[in-house]
């Protein structure tokens, strides 16, 4: 792997890679974003997945309150991905590469379910009440500016990138529109994925067992203005513990994260997250702890084979030695239904 982020044949991996063997092959982007002023945010991945001939995105906007905009959509696709790195269309959402690692556009124009309180998604969708959602038109225009080269998780036939960047630009829900800029992370991953891999603990959709709702899966990521950005996953342990690793770019240095542990709050009777704390140690032996008071979730529902998993997506204002930041910390639960 070069330095600049690219393949030993100098093909960016920004675009499209050789399709693998295996049938859960997928190759994905992830934005995110939080305007720190009116704490409006953003979501969103676009996968595709030669395997199953479609690619899908899903796309969501974090509003006031527990209010979120929700969207979803396919379209068919061919075995062979490179005829798509100049058309990442899904539905109504739209992501274009301006300048590899340096500068991306986000634009979607289309319907959007206008959920007041987006906790109902954990619901059956036959016994969510009527008027849950209202119907509405979605418009948002995204400029994603990258403030630090990408840092490299894994590389080559399979590989994941993550880096952080500016964001700026309008959203529109309706009547309602609004000006934002903040910052936010964006990923990067190409091999199998399955939603359901991982240690898996089987609980009522919209309940906690007995002992507490237990996710297989935590991921994170962070940005505290131009000062720092964090991000890095964390998976459930035989002794219980949400440990991982993780990365941190601060001051233009790109720096490793070690015995990342996640610990997290709920909601009563509930696998909706409140708060998390995460403490974390870099190669050079600093301590870092964070905790973070989650404003907003939105559950996305993934059908699985005796279940599903629901992945949540909580918006988050956290707090490091006196500074405050934003972003996503996105738990991972297997349910029965």
């Amino acid at each position: 792997m070069a330095d600049n982020g690219t393949t030993q044949d100098g093909r960016s991996d920004e675009r499209m890679h050789a399709v693998g063997d295996d049938p859960a092959w997928s190759e994905s982007y992830y934005f995110n974003f939080i305007d720190p002023d009116t704490r409006i945010g953003m979501f969103t991945r676009m996968g595709f997945r030669p395997g199953n001939g479609w690619a899908d995105a899903l796309h969501a906007v974090f509003l006031p309150s527990n209010r979120v905009a929700f969207t979803y959509g396919r379209r068919e696709i061919a075995r062979d991905l490179t005829q798509y790195d100049d058309d990442l269309k899904a539905g109504d959402l739209t992501l274009t590469c301006l300048e590899p690692h340096q500068r991306w556009t986000i634009e979607y124009a289309g319907p959007a379910q206008d959920i007041p309180d987006a906790s109902i998604l954990l619901e059956r969708r036959k016994a969510r009440p009527d008027g849950w959602f209202t119907p509405a038109r979605l418009e948002m225009a995204l400029s994603f500016d990258c403030l630090t080269e990408p840092h490299f998780a894994a590389a080559g036939a399979r590989g994941h990138f993550e880096q952080s960047a500016r964001v700026a630009g309008h959203i529109s829900l309706g009547a309602e529109t609004w000006q934002v800029a903040g910052f936010g992370v964006r990923d990067k991953s190409w091999g199998p994925r399955d939603w359901g891999a991982g240690s898996r603990q089987e609980t009522p959709a919209s309940q906690a067992a007995p002992s507490g709702p237990s996710p297989f899966v935590n991921w994170f990521s962070m940005n505290f203005g131009e000062y720092a950005a964090l991000g890095g996953s964390c998976f459930r342990h035989p002794d219980g513990v949400m440990r991982g690793t993780g990365w941190m770019q601060r001051d233009g240095e790109s720096i490793n994260l070690k015995e990342v542990t996640i610990e997290s709050d709920y909601a009563t009777d509930s696998i909706l997250h409140t708060a998390i704390t995460l403490n974390a140690q870099t190669d050079g032996g600093e301590t870092i702890t964070i905790a973070g008071k989650v404003l907003n979730v939105c559950p996305t529902k993934i059908p699985m084979a005796n279940g599903a998993t629901f992945v949540n997506e909580g918006l988050a204002e956290c707090t490091w030695e006196g500074r405050r930041g934003y972003g996503i910390a996105e738990h991972w639960h297997a349910v029965t239904l």
